[in-house]
């Protein structure tokens, strides 16, 4: 939810700066970032190792980071991965805050 009221908020900022292709490079970055904790979720499931799983999920995000990046525009390719970066941190935070409380 996080990640999604983010991605929110980055794609109006971008669009009231001026600046709409990047705001929604960013947006689907975190959009696209928040997609990887339910695909860890569901891979865990397989049995597959989990570095396997990791490393093809991985690939996976950021290719299709890449490409979504270029439909923004060369310039906006990084904002998309800071995106699933930003992201990454999220999920990890909550995974930790989950951790704690246990």
């Amino acid at each position: 939810m996080v990640c999604a009221g983010a991605a929110v908020l980055a794609a109006l900022v971008g669009a009231l700066l001026g600046h709409a292709g990047s705001g929604g490079a960013l947006a689907t970055g975190l959009a696209l970032g928040a997609l990887n904790g339910a695909l860890a979720g569901k891979l865990l499931r397989l049995p597959v190792p989990f570095i396997a799983t990791s490393l093809m999920r991985l690939l996976t995000l950021s290719m299709i980071g890449v490409a979504i990046g270029l439909a923004f525009g060369l310039g906006n390719i990084w904002l998309v991965i800071l995106g699933v970066g930003l992201a990454q941190v999220v999920l990890a935070a909550s995974a930790l805050r989950e951790s704690l409380r246990a």
